[in-house]
């Protein structure tokens, strides 16, 4: 646990010692405001996070494997990867401390979004701001699926020296699990085969994330989420056991 807590910490020191864990926090609040005002607040005039959580599928495409691409490519092309190995640590405590603080720093990007539904409540007439179960679950859907790019974004920075192939390897991956279950693409598939298209969607984020993000929380969306989590943090424990 001591092992876990230390490679935790050493990855929160490099995104909050820095200037890009900042830069990447601020890019993230200015466009994912600006995209929910322009394209949702204004448009429907509704005191609703509902089209705010609607574009987090696809910035988080880009946006998780930013953070993510410096993971392992940066330690392996900085030398650092064989220095890490040599220490008393096991390489699953390794993988799932880097994968613990990503998912801090996505969490505590999100927390600093709260300004919105305050904002929403501060406006809205005598008092009536968003539906607490939308919104609770609009948040809980958003880590939930932060952590499946995530472990992806993981994943894919092991494989690599270079932190731009690591980008485009893991903005792939998700790209993927996005596509999988974007309608024009299920609609595709069940011209051919509905039973098929049923069975390709539930393996996609938007999917479950859907269903999280209009406040129903059901037991197979967050296994899904933990299950694909496990899953590339499995392979990122393979590929960095053969550096050993």
């Amino acid at each position: 646990m001591r092992a876990l807590l230390t490679v935790t910490r050493r990855e929160l020191g490099a995104y909050f010692n820095t200037p890009i864990g900042y830069v990447f926090v601020v890019f993230f609040l200015v466009l994912s405001c600006a995209l929910y005002v322009q394209l949702s607040l204004f448009v429907q005039g509704l005191a609703d996070m509902r089209g705010f959580f609607s574009f987090l599928p696809l910035l988080f495409l880009f946006f998780i494997p930013s953070v993510s691409m410096r993971l392992w490519a940066e330690e392996r092309k900085s030398g650092t990867l064989e220095l890490l190995l040599t220490f008393p640590i096991r390489t699953w405590q390794a993988v799932l401390g880097k994968f613990l603080a990503g998912t801090i720093f996505l969490a505590v990007t999100l927390a600093l979004t709260v300004h919105i539904p305050l904002v929403l409540w501060a406006l809205s007439a005598q008092g009536a701001g968003p539906d607490m179960g939308p919104l609770i679950g609009g948040y809980l859907g958003a880590m939930f699926l932060g952590m499946v790019y995530l472990a992806a974004g993981s994943f894919a920075s092991s494989l690599t020296s270079d932190q731009i192939v690591a980008f485009v390897i893991g903005a792939s991956l998700n790209g993927l699990l996005f596509l999988i279950s974007f309608p024009m693409i299920v609609n595709w598939i069940r011209d051919y085969s509905p039973r098929l298209a049923a069975t390709v969607s539930s393996f996609g984020v938007g999917y479950h994330f859907d269903s999280i993000s209009r406040g129903v929380v059901d037991t197979r969306d967050i296994l899904y989420a933990v299950s694909v989590c496990a899953f590339f943090l499995f392979l990122n424990v393979l590929v960095i056991e053969r550096r050993r």
